[in-house]
């Protein structure tokens, strides 16, 4: 019966079949994260890339005057002195008022890519761009301006996104986000997925960037939308972090720089970690939570465990290390500052991997508390990734907190890398519910395209249905034991879509079936955060809900309604 594979062995903890299901769901542990490989790419029918301008086009980060433009020229194209492009930006597509222009050189030393920085454009507005290189005219792209500095712009409206392999699935969710009415796409990386054993040199992260940037509807995409791209392992080796091997560490950061529509900055040349201003609206910051952290902790290493019976699960004393870093003491700081300065009616923070604690058994109960054991920390427990912050819980608890003491109104996370939707709680103390305030709500998206059908992943032996039943079995056992996390999604696919308004922010977890190439994007559930609902203190009244089509619920403290996977009525 399916009530046997979803087996609860209590409300505080997971047995270990579903810790191991858990655990390989997704990709929510790194260390099973699908690498790239040799295969041809799936894709729907679209027009075939250019052969002067194989790989498209693309733009960045906007800024009030301007942004960055990007290509890629064929490299038969040099014949050793480089490739003149020029560039062009309109008011108008048929490009009869052209606003700014210039020429730059695709040379071999930068992998026959084109990064033009754009500037002295008006505002709050949407610009046409194009490259040219010979007789040869690429294809013409949208470019996004940022509203004035102060301004009060009606709203901001992006999708996020992660973890796209280009194997064994379709790209329709890329096509499901350029239907969307967007101001920019935001990707949390794994944009590509290397070789950990063969993708070595700058040329062999070129090729794998070449190879997934072919994709046309990666491609239109980016033609359509500006994009905010942030890095994550998959870009590098798996686990990435400080401590990678230098020559390889810097031929993986080169070849990013080149193939994303970004500038690296002269000041800093490793530096990603920035922030968008959307007039007074937002400041959405983007955190790298990869290259500068320190090295992950081993979840199977014994001496990192607090007690515990099963001595191969992740858990222990070394997690709670008040001088791990995950950030770095750079980045720290500039986020602190950055979440108490200025006058936004929202702040967002963006990054890789979830922020969340995603607990699998519960060290910190009460009976601990009044008699600790040994090595006993308050949030104790085992977890499912100490790849993720579950690995830096004193530099995240130093952030919560830091929100809770200066009350920062209005705080939204988004992240990705896991391949599971989560709708979460941002407390200081998780095991503290009554006593810590909420300072900000999570979404996280699931995968664009990466991951095998779960149901037959989990269960094999079961039909189905069946098998989708033991499904949301682990997925209520897991919320049994993180009453903080309001959704969990082990089933699906796609993106995330987010507004934020002058009076309210709505989060859409948008889905898709992305081995169909003619499916379309649903939304699963939808959330709303009123201004003025975060943070939240103890004293506050819990916010009223109710049901809707698809459910919509009112975040934080949501309450699940039939039909969605945390219900268990």
């Amino acid at each position: 019966m399916p009530q046997d594979h979803a087996a609860d062995d209590g409300p505080t903890s997971l047995n270990r079949r579903m810790f191991l299901a858990l655990l390989g769901a997704g990709g929510a542990a790194a260390a099973l994260n699908p690498r790239w490989f040799d295969l041809p790419a799936l894709g729907a029918s679209a027009p075939a890339p250019d052969p002067a301008f194989p790989l498209g086009i693309a733009s960045g980060d906007p800024r009030p005057d301007g942004t960055v433009i990007w290509t890629s020229v064929d490299p038969a194209a040099d014949t050793g002195a480089g490739v003149a492009v020029r560039w062009e930006v309109a008011a108008d597509e048929s490009f009869a008022t052209v606003l700014a222009s210039g020429t730059e050189t695709a040379t071999a030393a930068g992998g026959h890519t084109v990064h033009a920085e754009v500037s002295g454009l008006p505002s709050d507005g949407w610009f046409h761009y194009r490259f040219t290189a010979g007789s040869n005219v690429s294809r013409t792209g949208r470019l996004r301006t940022a509203p004035a500095p102060g301004s009060s712009p009606e709203r901001l409206r992006f999708t996020f996104s992660s973890c796209q392999q280009i194997t064994d699935s379709y790209y329709v969710a890329h096509a499901a986000m350029a239907a969307e009415d967007l101001d920019f796409v935001v990707h949390y990386g794994d944009y590509v997925y290397v070789s950990d054993g063969g993708t070595i040199t700058v040329d062999d992260y070129r090729g794998v960037y070449r190879r997934f940037k072919a994709n046309p509807l990666l491609q239109d995409l980016h033609a359509r939308y500006p994009m905010v791209v942030m890095w994550d392992d998959g870009e590098f080796v798996n686990g990435i972090d400080r401590t990678m091997e230098p020559v390889r560490f810097a031929a993986a950061r080169q070849a990013w720089f080149e193939f994303m529509p970004v500038l690296r900055p002269a000041d800093d040349p490793e530096r990603v970690h920035r922030a968008i201003e959307w007039g007074g609206l937002v400041d959405f910051t983007l955190l790298d939570v990869r290259s500068r952290r320190d090295q992950a902790i081993e979840s199977n290493d014994p001496t990192t465990l607090l007690p515990t019976t099963d001595t191969a699960l992740p858990s222990g004393a070394a997690i709670f290390d008040p001088d791990r870093t995950c950030l770095g003491a750079d980045q720290k700081a500039w986020l602190k500052d950055r979440l108490v300065s200025g006058d936004f009616t929202w702040r967002h923070i963006g990054h890789g991997y979830p922020f969340v604690a995603l607990r699998l058994e519960d060290y910190d109960t009460p009976e601990a508390r009044a008699n600790p054991p040994e090595g006993f920390h308050e949030n104790g427990g085992k977890y499912l990734s100490t790849e993720q912050w579950d690995g830096y819980w004193a530099e995240r608890r130093e952030l919560l907190d830091h929100l809770a003491d200066h009350e920062v109104p209005n705080v939204v996370v988004t992240s990705g890398h896991t391949h599971i939707y989560f709708v979460s709680e941002l407390r200081p103390d998780y095991d503290d519910l009554e006593g810590s305030p909420v300072v900000a709500q999570e979404f996280v998206c699931g995968s664009l395209t990466a991951d095998p059908d779960p149901r037959s992943q989990f269960f094999p032996d079961l039909p189905r249905d069946e098998a989708e039943v033991a499904i949301h079995g682990l997925e209520s056992a897991f919320l049994g034991v993180n009453p903080h996390v309001e959704l969990i999604d082990l089933l699906n696919q796609g993106y995330g879509l987010v507004t934020f308004t002058p009076t309210e922010a709505t989060v859409d977890l948008r889905i898709i079936d992305t081995f169909d190439e003619d499916a379309v994007a649903t939304t699963s559930h939808s959330y709303r955060i009123g201004v003025g609902d975060l943070p939240r203190f103890p004293e506050a009244a819990e916010p009223p809900s109710g049901p809707d089509e698809p459910p919509v619920v009112d975040a934080p403290g949501a309450t699940p309604v039939a039909g969605s996977p945390r219900y268990t009525g």
